[in-house]
C-alpha cells in the first residue's frame, strides 16, 4: 500500500507551544521530536505503519503512540486529524 505520507522529508507541527517534528523512512520508521517551547523535548524512535490511503499509526514500543486519520497533503503542507483535532505540518 501507498503511504499517505512524505518518505524522506521533515514534517513539523505549525505551532506557537508545541514541537512536534517527524522524518518518515521507507523501512518504516521514524525519527520524532516531541514536546513544548521552552519545555521538555524527548526524540524518541517510532515505527509506522500504513492503515489505509490516508491514515498511519505510530507506535513506539507495545504501545500505539498515535493515530493520524484523514492525512491530506496541499503543496507544501499536511493537515491529520490526531486524537479529535486536525494538525497541519510544514513539509520540509
Amino acid at each position: 500500500m501507498t503511504t499517505p505520507i512524505p518518505l524522506g522529508r521533515r514534517l513539523a507541527l505549525i505551532s506557537e507551544t508545541y514541537i512536534e517534528t517527524y522524518r518518515f523512512q521507507p523501512a518504516g520508521h521514524v525519527a520524532a521530536t516531541l514536546g513544548t517551547k521552552n519545555g521538555p523535548v524527548c526524540a524518541p524512535l517510532l515505527a509506522y505503519s500504513v492503515l489505509s490511503a490516508d491514515s498511519i499509526r505510530l507506535v513506539h514500543g507495545d504501545d500505539v503512540a498515535i493515530t493520524w486519520t484523514n492525512i491530506e497533503i496541499d503543496g507544501d503542507v499536511l493537515r491529520a486529524e490526531c486524537e479529535g483535532r486536525v494538525k497541519t505540518f510544514s513539509i520540509e
